[in-house]
């Protein structure tokens, strides 16, 4: 009778060291396939809420929705945004693309932060342009886990609206309110990614678009020093971020002081109609 063969212990050391080594090669790989997953999903997104923004202005006589997503328990009640000086106001109307976080009565759970994810979820569905998006997640990019946080949690909306675009700026000079405005659509932003430690993404992004141009607001930069931004004509692309202070500085006020050349292409691209 005739023996097996049984693998020696450097036989097995042998096949452990292989396989070790594969993974080794294919972890990674693995991961930068999930991270162009994740980017090519927030490339749709991004794309379809542009397209849906321009479709809500096509249907409404050329009127933009309004950008701003106010933290305020009065969200839904025009009288009050027509009259108040808070938040920049007044404002001609409360037809926020989205609506600030809520319970199903409409009662405003903002605050305290962090609010509700299901509430935050409510707004997202409830605003001007939820019969266009009419999905939750497509406000959210895959990349983004901030609402994960423990400490200082983000929200589940990754994208928001700049602040001339019939946003949190109603009253400075160059706030568009009709699409007919906007000069050049295919380069004026209106969609970035951009990151909130209150709870939930509020208000505009904003920027300083004068002769010493910054952002304000956050940046968010979820795909390899890139950010999806979504254009005024309904196009979505990734930009490339070229400075080392915009990189480091994603998820907080950056200037780019080194070089400045993020800051220039956002402020060329910020202003919406003529300077």
């Amino acid at each position: 009778m005739r023996k097996k063969r049984a693998f020696t212990l450097i036989e097995l050391l042998v096949v452990i060291a292989i396989i070790a080594l594969l993974l080794a090669i294919l972890i990674p790989a693995l991961n930068t396939v999930k991270k162009q997953a994740a980017g090519a999903v927030c490339l749709a997104n991004v794309s379809g809420i542009s397209k849906c923004w321009w479709l809500y202005a096509e249907e409404n006589d050329s009127k933009l929705c309004n950008g701003h997503v106010p933290r305020e328990a009065n969200y839904a009640d025009l009288a009050f945004w027509r009259s108040t000086t808070s938040y920049g106001g007044p404002y001609k109307d409360n037809a926020w693309f989205v609506n600030p976080p809520h319970r199903v009565d409409g009662t405003y759970t903002g605050d305290p932060i962090p609010c509700p994810l299901e509430d935050e979820g409510r707004g997202l569905l409830s605003g001007a342009l939820g019969p266009y998006v009419e999905s939750e997640k497509a406000w959210h990019c895959p990349a983004d886990r901030n609402y994960r946080r423990q400490v200082d949690r983000g929200g589940k909306r990754s994208y928001s609206i700049t602040g001339l675009m019939h946003g949190e700026q109603p009253n400075d000079p160059k706030c568009v309110d009709k699409m007919g405005e906007i000069v050049s659509p295919a380069m004026k932003i209106v969609f970035l990614e951009n990151t909130d430690d209150r709870g939930w993404n509020m208000g505009s992004w904003i920027m300083r678009y004068g002769t010493s141009p910054s952002w304000i607001d956050p940046l968010a930069i979820f795909h390899n020093d890139r950010s999806t931004i979504g254009f005024a004509d309904g196009h979505a692309e990734k930009h490339v971020w070229l400075d080392g202070d915009t990189i480091r500085n994603a998820g907080g006020e950056s200037t780019a002081p080194s070089l400045g050349r993020d800051v220039k292409w956002m402020s060329n691209h910020y202003v919406p109609g003529r300077r």
